[in-house]
């Protein structure tokens, strides 16, 4: 029986990854796109508008902001679908394709890695 939920929640794990990875990969092209359309603007011997694309780039940045939002959205939804993973008794085996998930809150108590302590630059 574990073994049919297990199947049944991986393909659900891997698009929750393939969406979020999609909107990080839209907020950089985005990014790359309003930086275009300024160099565009700069170059020499275009001889373009001071204002050629700033509709566009008005545009895009709503764009961004949308696309970000909606990231936000799934990393909630992501929540959710691991709270939900927890109630139907599937332990998380692996985080990415490197390492092991980190603990969840719950077993916070029984952490033995070393914190994260703060640099000094040189």
């Amino acid at each position: 029986m574990l073994n049919e939920r297990i199947e049944a929640a991986r393909p659900i794990a891997k698009k929750i990854n393939e969406v979020e990875k999609s909107l990080n990969l839209t907020m950089i092209q985005i990014g790359e796109l309003l930086s275009s359309i300024a160099a565009a603007r700069l170059a020499p011997g275009t001889r373009f508008s001071l204002t050629a694309g700033m509709e566009a780039s008005e545009k895009l940045i709503a764009a961004a902001a949308e696309t970000s939002r909606s990231y936000r959205e799934v990393v909630k939804a992501h929540e959710h679908l691991a709270e939900d993973r927890n109630d139907a008794g599937m332990r998380t085996v692996s985080w990415g394709d490197v390492s092991e998930c980190p603990p969840n809150h719950a077993s916070a108590s029984q952490d033995t890695s070393t914190p994260l302590r703060v640099v000094e630059s040189a």
